[in-house]
């Protein structure tokens, strides 16, 4: 059950969020009126909080300083300021300096209130999920290991540590997401023989194949509902769904031996005719590498089996990839060259290796 704290020198508001909680969701609430009391009482060393609402302006100490103390005992907590009209400039500047996850001001709407709550709750769940998901990612050592090996002769090790923490990430798409273990993997393969007959240089292939594992890392912030939901997705989210780009850019932007990958990760659900998300991008706009990873993700997804539905045929496949050719959103080019490459074995031979 999830755990609740609520601090506020007001009795009357602590008891009316109190049963306010409990009425409307199964969490178990604790209470404080005392910032100095709720120190001393243990109750931080001895409970693991989930979410904690608490009061700006109150005796002994803030709710800002207060919360930034609980913030060192419990790190992933997620804290709720409640502040009236005056100090709502202190709550806004608090979110970047403290972690804070939202501000209420006075008085409260009692439905927004609820739904931030379960929000943030969901946000702690997923967090915990992370974590417990890393032990997961521990089983992929040897693909971490080979990326390592392809990116040590030309960064430190600093950066290479950094570059293995992402690339765990990147796994830990896989690890959410049932159906599509070793999609990462078939459509880096599927890229770089896709990218060798495009005749791309040595650097572009080694970060094509960069790209193509990481294409999804934006993933790790999406909700495994959404992620293994058997049916069609709804259009909120799908509009969730569609965030993933973003998101995996803006993981891997700052870090330096990653920038290259950058824009394949943010771009490979762009189509040449503009009707791609998330920038609307067209075919000026989107390199040779994108457009390849975006015709081995689409294959994959297509010949494989998705949360709602059985993997398509070769034949289906492909006629999938030609009308996309035909209505002009994916490069011809590389449609026919994987055509060549199923009909040589090459395709069927990266389909065997997983």
């Amino acid at each position: 059950m999830s755990k609740i704290l609520i601090i506020d020198d007001e009795i009357m508001i602590t008891s009316t969020l109190s049963t306010l909680i409990q009425m409307m969701l199964d969490y178990e609430v604790f209470t404080s009126n005392d910032p100095k009391q709720l120190i001393e009482s243990g109750l931080l060393d001895e409970e693991k909080i989930d979410l904690v609402i608490s009061d700006f302006i109150m005796p002994y100490m803030n709710g800002l300083d207060l919360l930034s103390l609980i913030k060192k005992k419990q790190p992933h907590i997620v804290p709720i300021l409640l502040t009236g009209y005056s100090d709502k400039e202190s709550a806004i500047k608090s979110i970047n300096d403290l972690g804070l996850y939202y501000y209420l001001e006075k008085p409260w709407d009692n439905n927004e209130l609820i739904k931030v709550i379960e929000n943030g709750i969901e946000k702690s769940k997923l967090e915990n999920e992370l974590k417990q998901k890393l032990v997961i990612i521990e089983k992929k050592n040897n693909e971490i290991t080979r990326l390592y090996d392809l990116l040590r002769r030309d960064y430190d090790q600093e950066m290479d540590n950094v570059l293995e923490f992402v690339i765990t990430l990147s796994n830990l798409v896989e690890a959410k997401d049932a159906y599509t273990e070793n999609h990462t993997r078939r459509v880096a393969d599927i890229a770089i023989a896709l990218g060798k007959h495009m005749m791309l240089n040595k650097e572009q292939l080694k970060y094509l194949e960069l790209g193509a594992i990481i294409h999804d890392i934006g993933k790790v912030s999406t909700p495994e509902s959404i992620l293994n939901k058997p049916g069609k997705l709804t259009p909120e989210e799908f509009e969730i769904m569609k965030d993933h780009p973003v998101a995996g850019a803006r993981i891997v932007k700052p870090i330096t031996a990653l920038q290259k990958t950058s824009e394949m990760v943010l771009s490979h659900h762009e189509k040449l005719d503009g009707s791609g998300y998330p920038n609307g991008s067209t075919a000026d706009k989107i390199d040779i590498e994108t457009r390849i990873i975006a015709v081995a993700d689409i294959f994959d997804a297509l010949y494989t089996d998705r949360p709602y539905r059985k993997g398509m045929t070769l034949e289906q496949s492909i006629g999938i990839l030609d009308s996309d050719v035909i209505a002009g959103k994916i490069d011809g080019r590389l449609v026919h060259i994987l055509k060549e490459m199923i009909g040589s074995g090459e395709i069927s031979k990266i389909y065997h290796e997983y």
